[in-house]
């Protein structure tokens, strides 16, 4: 069966168009920068946890505990979806695997037979793998969660900035006579 690349053009265009929204969102959330970022930073710990689904809930009332933005919280939470949650299953094994000294083939020879997140529960606590996942887990969080922080930060502070620039660029103009849209007035 051929796919047909409209279609994959329109996810691809869709998928592009949530991303921009998502970033528009975060920038012009009206907090601090070291707020909305903290609030990144948490909701991505609570996203890659495992929280069964709870992640949002619990970046609610943490994000209000912590007095960080919420709304960046819950956009953080974001980060596990159904397309990177198995990166993150399989990333968080490997390197707690890797970790504590485990055989590595036997860790992705694991990793391949799991079909279903029935199925990575099971074999988590059926054969003693859930030190080598949470060790992992915690690694992968902390490292995620560190850089949403740094760049959300910067990615905010930046866009105020350009902001604030081009809004004194625009108030120099009109004060010099000059409207920015138009251009020089008209002269005698």
């Amino acid at each position: 069966m051929k796919k047909d690349p409209r279609r994959q053009s329109i996810r691809r265009r869709k998928w592009k168009r949530w991303l921009r929204y998502q970033y528009v969102r975060v920038v012009r959330l009206n907090d601090s920068p070291e707020k909305i970022a903290a609030g990144l930073a948490l909701g991505v710990v609570l996203g890659i946890l495992p929280t069964f689904g709870l992640g949002i809930i619990i970046a609610v009332f943490t994000a209000g505990l912590f007095r960080v933005n919420r709304v960046s919280a819950v956009i953080g939470t974001f980060i596990m979806n159904p397309w990177t949650a198995t990166f993150f299953w399989a990333a968080s094994y490997i390197i707690g695997s890797l970790t504590i000294g485990q055989n590595l083939p036997e860790t992705l020879q694991l990793i391949k037979t799991v079909k279903s997140h029935g199925d990575l529960w099971r074999s988590l606590l059926e054969q003693r793998l859930l030190l080598p996942y949470v060790v992992g887990n915690i690694m992968i969080t902390a490292g995620s969660a560190a850089l949403s922080y740094v760049a959300c930060l910067y990615i905010v502070r930046a866009y105020r900035h350009a902001r604030k620039e081009r809004l004194e660029r625009k108030a120099e103009s009109i004060r010099g006579g000059r409207n920015p849209r138009t251009g020089p007035p008209a002269g005698p």
